[in-house]
């Protein structure tokens, strides 16, 4: 059976992670969520395998249900892995290796793994690794069973933990502190390589009255920034008995049922923080959809049956969940998402946009995924980071090459950049004690923040969700822009997950009647400065140099750091000699020395082809 082909940027990490793994026992791929980590590590141990490196596979996951994901793909590498439910799966003879969650990880699970792996030369794989802390019962348990693995291959899309907790194995920069990965293919680079969705966000805003101490308060979500005050509002708008969830609810169904005029199958998730607030959700969305959601809760000892039914199912069109959706789940159908959640650490908050991001043959990439979130500061703060870093990329080249979506008029809003530490300590937002479901990265049950004892609040109305900002790539849209163009869709039977060009169309429609160019002009936020489109392309030759250099020197047969450094240099130099002095080269220069070394990898891998042919013909 032939494997599956990989994408360039799953070659360039085999590539890379091949050149090292001799003399680099652990190593750690950041991937970006959808961008294929899972085809990527099968990749590298299937040719493991079949090179005579290592005879067996043991795959570490964070949840149950990625257990017989990753077991249903290995088998398309024609690799036999046991999701592991009986103690005699660690050391089946009969199968390639185990898949294995990091809670199974236990003193007797740890033990049994560590027989296993030290019986035989074994791949370990660790998914989603940043769960996994030093000193946490996870990562104890994970560092006693992989004592002698031969490799580890470490995976995550978020390198990085929301408590001070080191991840085991990981190197860590002096400096800053960060985690320093051997391979790193960022969300901006996904997208604009066509492998990953653009996500549409909406904020929505909404104000609530509320007794503190006998006082009645009025807040919007705006205004209200974080802690006890931010906790105070989420019960309020959170609460399905108010009119800002059903409300809300209620727009994200209108966007679902349009998007799929264009796409059949697409479906929603509606991610939040407790049981009781999961089924009130659900039964809301029964009603506006007539159709009884897929509710999972960990609690459910179906959950995984139900998760992969949806999955299937193009008919269903909800699943509400708690956080156990919130990574590594691969449910490439869902196109709209709501966050009712506490939680706004960037760690979660990434995973969760990443659910929407995947692409497949059935839904090509110039369709949208939409997602809803709450109107507060550290919210857009995030979503903001991640539409930023998607324009940077996409800025590498020519402004023209954007699309018309990807340009406010004069009246539109850019939103200020905003970075984000990687490294950040937050709970859940504050509020009423409740019954919750929320994890640590552990899998410990977290509650919300308790209210301060002595004080008591009284919810008296959460006000019906206002529309506040649409954001992509990017570029802020705000509701006197963006609202005009929803109602143009709804009364032209326009599906409204095109309201943002609608609106666009009618800003240059006004423009042309009162004479304005009706091109769009450049946002209010700066653009990239030249400077550092420029130094972006120019990482981005030293890359594909490299990459060239380990091509030409695995046909060679000699892979060695020497003959890299040797053959990067012959490449350099004929650059030089073709194009000038780097240093001196203009950015339409970069542009083409990029447009040559995609040329020549493209060759150097067809001789690579034409060898393995001749190499298996014999």
């Amino acid at each position: 059976m032939p494997w599956p082909q990989l994408r360039t940027c799953q070659q360039e990490a085999f590539d890379q992670y091949m050149a090292d793994r001799k003399r680099q026992r652990e190593w750690l791929a950041m991937l970006t969520p959808g961008a294929g980590k899972t085809i990527f590590a099968l990749h590298v141990a299937a040719t493991l395998k079949q090179m005579g490196v290592i005879y067996r596979i043991a795959v570490y996951v964070p949840s149950d249900s990625l257990r017989q994901q990753w077991a249903d793909v290995a088998a398309v590498f024609g690799l036999d892995l046991l999701p592991v439910r009986e103690p005699s799966d660690y050391n089946d003879r009969e199968s390639d290796g185990f898949v294995a969650s990091y809670a199974q990880m236990n003193t007797a699970g740890a033990e049994r793994a560590y027989r296993a792996i030290t019986s035989t030369p074994t791949l370990a794989i660790l998914d989603e690794v940043h769960h996994l802390g030093e000193e946490k019962t996870w990562g104890d348990g994970t560092l006693r069973a992989l004592t002698h693995a031969e490799n580890i291959l470490m995976l995550t899309g978020t390198p990085w933990r929301s408590d001070d907790c080191r991840i085991p194995w990981c190197r860590y920069d002096a400096e800053t502190g960060r985690v320093q990965v051997d391979f790193a293919y960022e969300y901006g680079n996904a997208v604009a390589d066509g492998v990953c969705r653009a996500v549409e966000l909406h904020a929505y805003d909404g104000q609530a009255r509320y007794l503190d101490n006998a006082t009645e308060i009025t807040k919007s979500l705006r205004d209200t920034s974080k802690g006890r005050e931010l906790g105070k509002m989420f019960n309020a708008v959170f609460d399905p008995e108010q009119e800002w969830t059903p409300a809300l609810l209620n727009k994200a169904h209108q966007l679902l049922v349009d998007r799929r005029r264009d796409v059949p199958d697409a479906g929603g998730l509606v991610v939040t923080d407790s049981r009781e607030t999961a089924k009130a959700i659900a039964g809301l969305l029964a009603r506006i959809s007539g159709q009884e959601p897929t509710l999972v809760t960990s609690e459910d000892d179906k959950a995984v049956e139900k998760l992969d039914a949806f999955r299937q199912d193009g008919s269903k069109m909800w699943l509400v969940a708690i956080r156990m959706v919130s990574e590594g789940v691969d449910v490439p159908r869902l196109m709209v998402g709501c966050y009712l959640s506490r939680w706004k650490t960037p760690l979660f908050f990434r995973q969760f946009v990443g659910r929407f991001v995947r692409i497949r043959s059935e839904c090509p990439p110039q369709f949208d995924a939409h997602i809803i979130i709450p109107a507060v500061s550290v919210l857009m703060e995030l979503s903001t980071e991640i539409e930023q870093e998607l324009r940077d990329q996409l800025s590498r080249f020519d402004a023209d090459d954007l699309d018309a979506d990807d340009a406010a008029g004069p009246a539109g809003e850019a939103p200020p950049a905003s970075p984000i530490p990687q490294q950040r300590q937050e709970a859940p937002a504050g509020g009423e004690p409740e019954q919750t479901e929320l994890f640590d990265l552990d899998g410990n049950p977290v509650p919300a923040d308790p209210v301060s004892p002595g004080r008591s609040t009284v919810i008296l109305e959460a006000g019906s969700a206002q529309f506040y900002r649409s954001d992509r790539r990017g570029i802020g849209q705000p509701a006197e822009i963006y609202l005009p163009g929803h109602q143009a869709c709804l009364e032209h039977n326009i599906p409204t997950t095109y309201a943002r060009r609608m609106a666009q169309a009618l800003v240059d429609q006004a423009r042309a009647l009162t004479g304005m160019p009706t091109a769009p002009v450049a946002p209010k936020a700066a653009p990239m400065p030249a400077y550092k489109k420029k130094d972006m392309i120019r990482a981005e030759v030293d890359r594909k140099v490299e990459r060239l250099a380990r091509m030409q020197c695995r046909r060679a047969g000699n892979d060695s750091t020497q003959e890299r450094g040797k053959r990067q240099a012959a490449i350099n130099t004929d650059l030089m000699r073709r194009f000038g002095a780097r240093p001196d080269c203009t950015t339409s220069t970069l542009r083409r020395i990029l447009a040559h070394l995609d040329t020549e990898i493209k060759k150097e891998a067809a001789r690579d082809g034409t060898r393995r042919g001749n190499n298996r013909a014999r």
